[in-house]
């Protein structure tokens, strides 16, 4: 059984046509299915708009105040009744149409989860929003050693057992998408991405808006720290312990060939890389051993 996710925010200039799209879609894939609607305590008339709204297979989940979109996605994870779930934006900037694409590339491969990403020649992600985007992209791929098309779509498929693992992770902001993405690829779950469209939303959005931007992009990058230390510590500490080391043997060889002489500083430095890269080793273990024992038959 299928579990669509769809978080509502103040979305009534949209809402109605994507419920009705996505019941058309997924009633010709020939899978049982429900709709879960989350109103994430919407003030703009969405509320009124969803309880008028009769659909075969919908359910409409009310925050009675806004708790964010992870809160959201949260709620309708535990209400599912699906093993496998997705999610779609309320705001009509992906293509529902492409939905049996993602459930036909994760039942052909075994995927655990098939991601929508928002690669395609044309697609209408608003400037503002892609210098962060490109830096996000970066610093996710340079941590997980992976190459990722696309950290964040809110199109994707996967397997509700995987994402209840992650439970304790999920932010309660809008930072849901990129934290499943990453703990996924670095727990080693197979993730494939499907290109698609996007589209100009519908109504207006303040996520990427003066200082929210700024607020979310930190954010972004923050959540990419933490969730790469959580699973790949080693990974993360490396680099600075190899940049460390490699300053302090080159300020070593420096004071020694012209001052006949290996300065402190040089050796501080040294030390502190070699102590980051072992603090991270120490981690990595541990994070191992951990995870080991979690899955081992004698854990049952």
């Amino acid at each position: 059984m299928l579990s669509l996710i769809i978080p509502v925010y103040n979305e009534k200039e949209a809402i109605v046509d994507t419920v009705h799209s996505v019941h058309d879609v997924l009633s010709r894939i020939g899978m049982p299915f429900e709709i879960l609607v989350v109103n994430d305590g919407s003030t703009d008339g969405s509320a009124e708009i969803l309880n008028n709204l009769s659909v075969q297979g919908m359910t409409v989940i009310t925050h009675p105040v806004n708790r964010g979109y992870g809160a959201s996605m949260k709620t309708a994870l535990r209400r599912a009744k699906g093993d496998i779930v997705g999610i779609i934006d309320a705001d009509g900037t992906y293509p529902i149409n492409d939905f049996p694409k993602l459930l036909k590339t994760m039942k052909e491969s075994g995927a655990d989860m098939v991601v929508g990403a928002r690669t395609k020649q044309g697609v209408q992600i608003p400037w503002v929003r892609r210098p962060a985007k490109a830096v996000v992209n970066m610093l996710a791929n340079s941590l997980t050693g992976i190459r990722i098309p696309d950290n964040n779509s809110g199109m994707r498929v996967f397997r509700r057992s995987m994402a209840l693992e992650f439970m304790h992770l999920y932010p309660q902001g809008f930072s849901f998408t990129i934290t499943i993405t990453l703990a996924a690829l670095t727990s080693d779950y197979l993730v494939l991405f499907v290109p698609i469209d996007y589209f100009k939303r519908k109504g207006t959005s303040s996520m990427s808006s003066g200082f929210n931007g700024i607020r979310n992009f930190l954010t972004f990058l923050g959540l990419i720290v933490r969730i790469v230390t959580y699973f790949r510590p080693l990974q993360f500490f490396a680099w600075p312990s190899a940049i460390l080391m490699v300053v302090g043997l080159i300020y070593a060889v420096d004071t020694l060939v012209y001052q006949d002489n290996i300065s402190d500083a040089s050796v501080l430095i040294l030390l502190t890389g070699l102590q980051i890269g072992l603090f991270g080793l120490l981690a990595e273990v541990v994070v191992r051993q951990c995870r080991a024992s979690k899955f081992s038959p004698e854990s049952y």
